[in-house]
């Protein structure tokens, strides 16, 4: 039940920033996140929530993005602030895959969470023997998939995955495979009518669309084969683990890959800004706590870790403040 009233608060907080009157005395920003159903959604919200109500010089809005599409976003100032994970980010500076130029001006201000790939899978199918994306693209008969919208880290890790096993989209769908890159909720809300049969959410727990889409249908997790943890681990990926008893059907712990969470912002944000939105983070930490899960644990310590995405100088200020740096 406590599940549910933290979702539908973050979801209260996700349309209350949508909505947010003009400040006419104060500097407008906005902050791209995932899905507004999704953690970095939940989490940006939340932020937002206490960044705007700790000052009155700058206030924020969150708008909808996707992990892989914001660093290209955020760069080429379609937002101020974006969430993404830190593999992406350190590869749109270099200008590496997937992305085709350098993005030099992006800084990380914190790392909030780390992300496990969830692959949830009709349980009839998983008895039957589809038990693996392995076994996915090996079926004789065309699947259902939901693989995420495009531009998100879920879609690309499926990319990545298919790629690996000897196919890819185009291929799955010309056999007959329906594939729906929908949103988060869109695809948990396809899982739990029978629409499609498989889900995957590259995500941090609990998971509120995977949590609602188990209880309406019997779940579990895929299996994660070693072959493809290899070729994750070589594209910035790390073992994770998704912990059991979180969702109806799976009580053991699953074993997966999965990213780290970042804020980043770019070299031209002011130092203040971004120094007064990790002090009111660290101060709400307790409120935010309510908002999401993730933000029980989460200390400057942690946030500090960004994984080689170099820090923005108001970050740097604040994490030697906290006698980290």
């Amino acid at each position: 039940m406590n599940r549910f009233i933290i979702y539908s608060g973050a979801v209260g907080l996700v349309l209350a920033t949508l909505q947010t009157p003009a400040f006419s005395q104060s500097k407008q920003y906005s902050m791209a996140v995932g899905s507004l159903g999704g953690t970095m959604g939940r989490l940006g919200a939340g932020l937002i929530e206490t960044y705007n109500k700790a000052q009155e010089a700058a206030k924020m809005n969150v708008t909808p993005g996707a992990g892989r599409a914001n660093p290209v976003r955020l760069s080429q100032g379609g937002a101020d602030f974006a969430f993404s994970f830190s593999n992406f980010a350190k590869s749109a500076i270099a200008g590496n895959v997937p992305y085709k130029a350098k993005h030099e001006n992006i800084r990380a201000v914190a790392r909030f969470y780390d992300s496990c790939y969830h692959q949830y899978a009709s349980k009839e199918l998983y008895d039957k023997g589809i038990r693996s994306w392995d076994d996915i693209v090996k079926s004789k008969s065309p699947l259902k998939v939901g693989v995420s919208k495009k531009g998100t880290s879920t879609e690309y890790t499926g990319q990545l995955i298919v790629k690996h096993l000897g196919t890819t989209y185009k291929d799955l769908t010309g056999r007959g495979y329906k594939l729906t890159f929908a949103g988060t909720n869109g695809n948990s809300q396809a899982i739990s009518s029978g629409q499609i049969d498989f889900y995957m959410h590259n995500s941090g727990d609990p998971s509120s669309a995977g949590v609602k889409a188990a209880i309406s249908r019997d779940l579990v997790f895929l299996d994660m084969t070693d072959n493809v943890k290899s070729m994750l681990a070589g594209h910035g990926y790390s073992p994770c683990t998704i912990p059991g008893g979180i969702y109806k059907g799976s009580d053991k712990d699953t074993a997966s890959m999965g990213l780290s969470g970042v804020l980043l912002t770019t070299d031209k944000m002011s130092a203040d800004d971004v120094y007064n939105l990790l002090k009111a983070t660290h101060e709400g930490i307790k409120f935010l706590g309510g908002v999401h899960k993730i933000f029980k644990s989460w200390t400057p310590k942690y946030g500090s870790d960004t994984k080689g995405v170099p820090l923005h100088a108001g970050a740097e200020r604040f994490y030697k403040e906290q006698g980290i740096l």
